[in-house]
C-alpha cells in the first residue's frame, strides 16, 4: 500500500481513529514527494511536524 499525503495528514487528526488503525494494520510505504508535501502542508504545527519525522 502507497500512502498519498492526503491520507497521511488526515490521519494526525484525533477524529481519524480508524485510518490510523487501517495504515498500522498494513504498514504502507510513502513516496518522498508525498513525505515533503505533508510536511509543507501549510497548516501542519510544529507538533504534527515532530510526530512525522
Amino acid at each position: 500500500m502507497l500512502l498519498d499525503s492526503n491520507a497521511i495528514i488526515y490521519a494526525i487528526k484525533p477524529e481519524f481513529v480508524e485510518l490510523r488503525k487501517l495504515i498500522a494494520e498494513h504498514n504502507p510505504a510513502v513516496s518522498a514527494v508525498s513525505y515533503v508535501e505533508v510536511l509543507g502542508y501549510h497548516r501542519l504545527t510544529i507538533s504534527d511536524k515532530e510526530d512525522f519525522t
